[in-house]
């Protein structure tokens, strides 16, 4: 397929493939700091873009810096705000504990005193049952009495109807209409009841030297007549003396006293050899309860 090369063939000469190798040095050299020149400029571009990139990122991060330094200063007033509201909070806890540990002790002293409470209702229980046991006994007892009170108090209505029923009307000495005459203590109490008259009460001795006050008027005792029943005395009245001579037992002696001439009535329901018992009666208004003592009771 192919024909042979018949040419005469080139004849080599030695200093010609030095040349030769020399160019080929030269332009693999060239080559070779072509290739280093673009690496150099291409790795000049890569530093450059590196050195950017880092220059932007220096800038954000000193950025990032000044806004974290402004955040630091407005943080320290913070902060001496924060530590002036942390030390009022300490002094608070610390009051507070001071209170519960007083909360604590109180509430402790409340505990002891309610046990004691407990106790002392306990032991007024077992006295309040004890006492009310003696109190329903006392209280069967009472009612007993009130039983026998009752009883006691119909009887005794009964008799005071009956002593009512005895008292009487009489002529007194001054032949005037007396009022109720009561010749018996009872029946002088049950006058005293009915409140339609003022009741003076005495005891007269007839050594007693002065006359004795009773009421509006002063009586003295001169004379006691057991054997008949009799008295005599003196009534000192408006500063006159008047004699009243050998009056009877359960008699009203009567007497009048003031400017209107109110009715007095005097009645003697018992006596001894030396003593007389007995109550003055007076109307019950202002001139006769207010008549004027005796002056001269010797008169």
């Amino acid at each position: 397929m192919f024909e042979e090369d018949t040419s005469p063939q080139p004849v080599h000469d030695p200093s010609s493939a030095s040349r030769t190798a020399v160019i080929w040095l030269a332009v693999a050299l060239v080559a070779i700091a072509v290739a280093g020149f673009f690496w150099v400029r291409q790795q000049n571009q890569a530093f450059r873009q590196q050195i950017a990139g880092l220059n932007a990122q220096t800038q954000k991060q000193s950025d990032e810096l000044s806004g974290l330094q402004q955040k630091l200063h407005i943080s320290s007033s913070e902060l001496e705000r924060l530590a002036s509201v942390a030390n009022e909070t300490r002094q608070n806890v610390s009051q507070a504990q001071q209170q519960l540990a007083s909360t604590q002790r109180q509430a402790a002293t409340l505990a002891q005193q309610q046990q004691q409470t407990a106790q002392q209702i306990s032991a007024v229980q077992q006295d309040t049952g004890s006492k009310l046991g003696a109190i329903n006994g006392a209280l069967t007892g009472v009612k007993g009495n009130v039983e026998t009170n009752t009883t006691d108090i119909a009887k005794t209505k009964a008799d005071l109807e009956a002593t009512q029923a005895n008292l009487k009307r009489t002529i007194g000495d001054l032949g005037v209409q007396s009022g109720l005459i009561a010749t018996t203590r009872d029946e002088l109490d049950a006058l005293k009841r009915q409140g339609a008259r003022a009741y003076f009460e005495f005891t007269l001795n007839k050594h007693d030297k002065q006359p004795t006050r009773v009421g509006a008027i002063s009586l003295k005792l001169k004379n006691v007549d057991t054997k008949h029943a009799r008295y005599t005395l003196d009534v000192y009245a408006d500063d006159a003396r008047i004699e009243k001579k050998d009056k009877n037992l359960n008699e009203p002696v009567q007497f009048l006293v003031g400017s209107k001439r109110a009715l007095n009535e005097l009645v003697v329901y018992q006596m001894d050899k030396n003593t007389v018992t007995g109550y003055v009666s007076a109307p019950k208004f202002a001139d006769a309860a207010a008549a004027p003592a005796v002056k001269n009771p010797t008169r």
